[in-house]
């Protein structure tokens, strides 16, 4: 990717191509991959009305008993505004 400049000397990127040396089709195949692999586990979480964080949270608090939240937050690497 070459950058340019506008009058303003901030820089101007171009589109990437394929002669940048990145292979899209790997990049592609990466995100469908994730996509269908991730696609059932959110529907059946969807259908208890939870979403990834729930079941990040879900999953923590039952493999340590005793978790505070102090310590939950500090795992997710959270805030309580989270």
């Amino acid at each position: 990717m070459t950058d340019q400049s506008n009058a303003a000397g901030k820089p101007i990127r171009t589109a990437i191509t394929d002669e940048d040396g990145i292979d899209f089709a790997i990049i592609e195949l990466l995100f469908f991959a994730y996509r269908d692999f991730t696609s059932d586990p959110d529907q059946i979480l969807a259908d208890y009305g939870f979403g990834r964080a729930h079941h990040r949270v879900l999953h923590f608090v039952n493999r340590r008993p005793g978790l505070t939240v102090a310590e939950l937050l500090d795992v997710l690497k959270i805030t309580k505004q989270s």
